[in-house]
């Protein structure tokens, strides 16, 4: 009954979560709905009117440098040349103005949003033509007017300067009558002023003509000035200005497009998903190539182990750390476990006869019991000349058990592992004179005799390619007499390899001094590729050689592969130290 509520209120719940999530979606369409609209609409229009405006700009600096050069041509045409322009611009802003008349807003707006942008700077343009036009026909009318002024006051001149020529005409006459007088005053002394003579009729023409002369002078004179004066109301022509564009007026003429654009750029201020595009449009390009690099790069690096450093790795010489006669094959017990063919050497559990005159050290993770009559004690680390392995290892903080009792015979300790479930442990028999190499990770613990502690060596292999590709560098190998205790996930075994096996990698625990280890490129190459197999496996051969192995690497359990870059590193480091 408990079940089948349990049952209902788990339905009764999720229906009631999917119930409000589609009250929530529709309660927020219209919002979404606007809120795309609004995007859409920034998208479609804002780019387009920075693209107008600009094109607005250049065309009004283009316009303006025209205009400017055709009215340094005409700063010195004549009165009809300038009449013809001014008639030519007023046609043209008429059928400007015609034109901008038969725009249509509605029109525009309904095509989609980027025709408004274009209409308002169609409109711009013809405005700006228009303006143009406009402030050069207003110079051009101003200048007309100039020319006419210049050529009335030209006029005046010329006419004063006749009435001058006129005047001083008459006043030469005057003054060489008045000479040719005194001179024949001078002459005639008396007679010039008796009547019936010569000199008389003389003297008295020379005064007629005079008297003409002199009424010439004066109206000659008055002439001058009368002229002069008017001359002098003719209004003063001021220098000629050059002609300058309204820069306001253009200016004046883009403002519904700018506050288009203002409208706009504060809409896309507002909207976040807006800002969003904005801040990641332009990574697009980047985040496009690092993803590209990120899997052509480590694809042509996995390309490149695999058809060159691989084959070539397989060519070189195998390792071998011990002459064939020092490396004789390591034993283990019979069980009754081990399968038809013997090779599975582990348990869940293993009893280990501690003799009397023996030490045992071993993890306490992997001491499930042992008899009250021995004596345990805390060893800190397995070898203090290996003290980074022994603590990469976890092989510190072990339990040293003696068997103190030298009359009560052998003590059994049984060694299991008491925190991972699919951990089994196996007893690896090293006799004196053999050697075997070993992985640190897949030791527990070991016995020995007192006194006689098994000595480890390091083998450095830095020349070989085999050490470079698989970035182990140095191998550690016992040497007997012992008995390792080991672990591995599932099981572990051990298998002769007088006649060549490979194994993977991953798998390996160790193998015998005398065996030649190599590596060989792993088959086929798109799993290599996907990451699913590793590049190598670990080969083995020799006469009397073995090797051992875990029958599910630990490495491929779930959970143990490292995504850290650190970890990943620092695994790296460890394994090039052999630990």
């Amino acid at each position: 009954m408990g079940h089948l509520l349990s049952i209902l209120f788990q339905s009764v719940r999720r229906n009631l979560t999917l119930f409000v999530a589609i009250l929530l979606v529709l309660a927020s369409g219209n919002w979404i709905r606007g809120e795309w609209k609004t995007i859409q609409g920034i998208v479609d229009e804002l780019p387009a009117l920075r693209s107008a405006h600009e094109a607005v700009g250049a065309y009004r600096a283009e316009m303006t440098q025209g205009v400017v050069r055709q009215v340094r041509q005409l700063s010195g045409a004549a009165t009809q040349r300038l009449d013809t322009r001014i008639r030519t611009l007023d046609d043209e802003i008429r059928q400007l103005q015609l034109d901008q008349d038969k725009v249509s807003f509605v029109s525009a707006a309904v095509a989609g949003g980027d025709a408004v942008p274009a209409v308002l700077a169609q409109t711009a343009r013809r405005n700006i033509d228009i303006e143009l036009r406009r402030q050069e026909r207003a110079y051009l009318l101003a200048l007309r007017a100039r020319v006419d002024a210049m050529v009335n006051r030209q006029a005046a001149f010329d006419k004063l300067e006749q009435i001058r020529l006129a005047h001083v005409t008459v006043y030469t006459a005057l003054q060489a009558a008045l000479k040719q007088r005194a001179a024949i005053q001078a002459n005639a002394g008396l007679r010039a002023s008796i009547f019936f003579t010569e000199p008389y009729r003389q003297v008295q023409a020379l005064e007629r003509q005079i008297q003409t002369l002199r009424i010439a002078n004066d109206g000659a004179h008055k002439a001058y000035l009368a002229q002069r004066a008017l001359l002098d109301q003719l209004p003063t022509l001021p220098a000629r200005a050059d002609f300058r564009i309204d820069e306001q007026r253009l200016a004046a003429i883009a403002a519904p497009l700018r506050e288009r654009i203002v409208r706009a750029e504060a809409l896309a201020a507002r909207n976040v998903v807006w800002q969003a595009w904005q801040a990641v449009q332009p990574l697009l390009p980047a985040a496009l190539g690092v993803l590209l690099g990120w899997w052509l790069v480590p694809a042509a690096i996995r390309a490149l182990f695999y058809f060159v450093l691989a084959p070539l790795a397989a060519r070189r010489p195998p390792v071998v750390f011990a002459a064939p006669e020092r490396g004789a094959p390591a034993s283990a017990p019979a069980e009754p476990h081990a399968g038809r063919d013997g090779a599975r050497i582990s348990a869940v559990s293993h009893k280990v006869a501690l003799a009397p005159g023996h030490d045992m050290l071993v993890r306490p993770d992997f001491c499930q019991s042992q008899p009250t009559g021995v004596r345990i004690t805390t060893k800190v680390l397995f070898d203090w000349h290996y003290w980074l392995t022994s603590i990469a290892a976890h092989l510190w903080m072990l339990n040293r058990i003696r068997n103190i009792e030298r009359t009560a015979g052998p003590a059994e300790i049984v060694v299991s592992s008491t925190v991972d479930a699919l951990d089994e442990v196996a007893l690896l028999h090293i006799q004196p004179g053999e050697a075997f190499v070993l992985q640190p990770r897949g030791l527990v613990g070991m016995v020995y005799e007192t006194g006689r502690r098994p000595r480890i060596r390091s083998h450095w292999r830095l020349g070989t390619l085999h050490a470079w590709l698989t970035l182990q560098l140095r191998y550690l190998s016992f040497e007997g007499p012992a008995t390792l205790i080991v672990k591995g996930c599932r099981g572990v075994r051990l298998e002769d390899a007088s006649s060549g096996r490979t194994i993977s990698q991953d798998a390996t625990l160790g193998f015998s001094a005398n065996a030649r280890y190599r590596t060989v490129r792993a088959e086929p190459f798109i799993p290599y590729l996907r990451g699913t197999q590793p590049l190598l496996h670990d080969t083995f051969a020799g006469d009397g050689a073995c090797y051992l192995y875990e029958e599910v690497p630990r490495n491929a359990r779930p959970g143990r592969r490292r995504d850290n870059p650190l970890e990943v590193l620092l695994d790296a480091g460890l394994k090039a130290f052999g630990i």
